[in-house]
């Protein structure tokens, strides 16, 4: 997965304190992040969100060489992603304090761990195979919670869950999703 770095904005000078001698220092310069910047950076991240794949496809709008494009279908064929754009769609979102709450709630134990890999490493990938480790604990905390899932449709676009019963339940939903459809899978990152 590539990250897209952007350079550090610097501040007008209108922003920057000011010197003993009222003027603005020229090595005090400090730096800010762009409000539209997107980070995983574990200290200006203030939300968790999963994102579901909603799509995949080849661009085909470039020259692709034919002795190229014979390997590019090839590894398609036998199931790699060389060549293919995965959309992600945001799907659940939460506040990294209603997400730690979540941690809390899972308890101790493998499904815990692997959901704590967001807070350790700013992301983390969800395929079928985790499903059955997620799955349990996952009803075991809502049960504790004393929540019972209950879907009265399908949530169109991102849902923003408030609390940890209502992204216990969520989540579950985005999980049978997972587990259902043969090409899907889901990442959770910390976001500012």
């Amino acid at each position: 997965m590539s990250v897209t770095v952007r350079p550090r904005v610097p501040v007008p000078a209108a922003g920057r304190a000011a010197g003993a001698d009222g003027k603005t220092p020229s090595s005090a310069v400090p730096l800010v992040r762009p409000t539209a910047a997107h980070t995983t950076d574990g200290r200006t991240a203030r939300e968790v969100v999963f994102y579901r794949l909603g799509k995949k496809f080849v661009d085909h709008e470039r020259s692709i060489p034919e002795d190229v494009r014979s390997v590019l279908y090839y590894t398609l064929a036998i199931g790699h992603h060389t060549g293919v754009i995965d959309c992600l769609e945001p799907r659940l979102a939460t506040s990294r304090a209603v997400f730690v709450g979540v941690l809390g709630a899972l308890g101790a134990g493998a499904a815990r761990e692997k959901l704590a890999g967001i807070e350790r490493f700013g992301e983390i990938e969800l395929k079928k195979e985790h499903v059955p480790l997620l799955k349990p604990a996952v009803l075991a905390a809502l049960e504790a919670c004393g929540s019972v899932p209950e879907r009265t449709g399908d949530p169109e676009g991102l849902v923003t869950a408030v609390d940890v019963p209502s992204w216990l339940e969520e989540f579950l939903f985005l999980l049978d999703e997972v587990q259902c459809e043969p090409a899907v899978y889901a990442m959770g990152r910390r976001v500012s």
